[in-house]
């Protein structure tokens, strides 16, 4: 065993090592206590169940995964954004096996569903938030298409819904779906 402090993210990072390796399964707090290299006891000083270390790892996945940038380079910024946010979460599954197709479906069932559905949310929320952003800000999009009908959170929500579909069904890029993006706000 390792007689050093061992950090919140250290176990974080275990944890998400051990998802990419045998996935969420293997999530727990003897296997994420033996890959940090300290006795279980020491996790516990973090998180008070297995439930609160599997739900801070889900939520350190997508946090990883959805890490929106401050700002996008010029010309069609909210087009970018969504090439961008495909290429990571494709990057993301890759990374992950079948962690996004997982949280497509719903969360997983069992201890944790609940608090992990939670989180799950608060990062999509903040994801979608961005994107509204980008997408107010850009000046390449016409504002005008928006109406109450259409609002620009509407339009978020049926892309962001568009890209794990096209993740879902395999599509190497996102391209079909930002020539329907460029159609309807430029």
């Amino acid at each position: 065993m390792r007689a050093a402090a061992i950090s919140r993210d250290e176990i974080l990072e275990a944890g998400r090592m051990l998802f990419q390796e045998k996935g969420w399964s293997a999530i727990h707090m003897r296997s994420v206590a033996g890959r940090c290299g300290v006795a279980v006891g020491s996790l516990y000083n973090y998180f008070s169940s297995k439930t609160e270390l599997m739900s801070a790892t889900v939520e350190s996945v997508w946090q990883e995964i959805f890490q929106v940038p401050d700002h996008f380079p010029p010309g069609e910024q909210f087009c970018r954004c969504i090439r961008w946010l495909y290429g990571n979460m494709q990057e993301g599954n890759r990374r992950y096996p079948g962690f996004l197709t997982l949280h497509a479906m719903g969360f997983p069932t069992g201890e944790g569903k609940v608090e992990g559905r939670r989180r799950m949310e608060h990062i999509q929320y903040q994801l979608r938030d961005a994107l509204c952003r980008v997408l107010r800000q850009d000046p390449q999009v016409q504002q005008g298409v928006f109406d109450s009908r259409l609002t620009p959170e509407g339009f978020v929500e049926l892309v962001f819904s568009m890209l794990l579909s096209a993740l879902l069904r395999g599509e190497e890029s996102c391209e079909h779906l930002l020539t329907v993006i460029r159609r309807v706000i430029y």
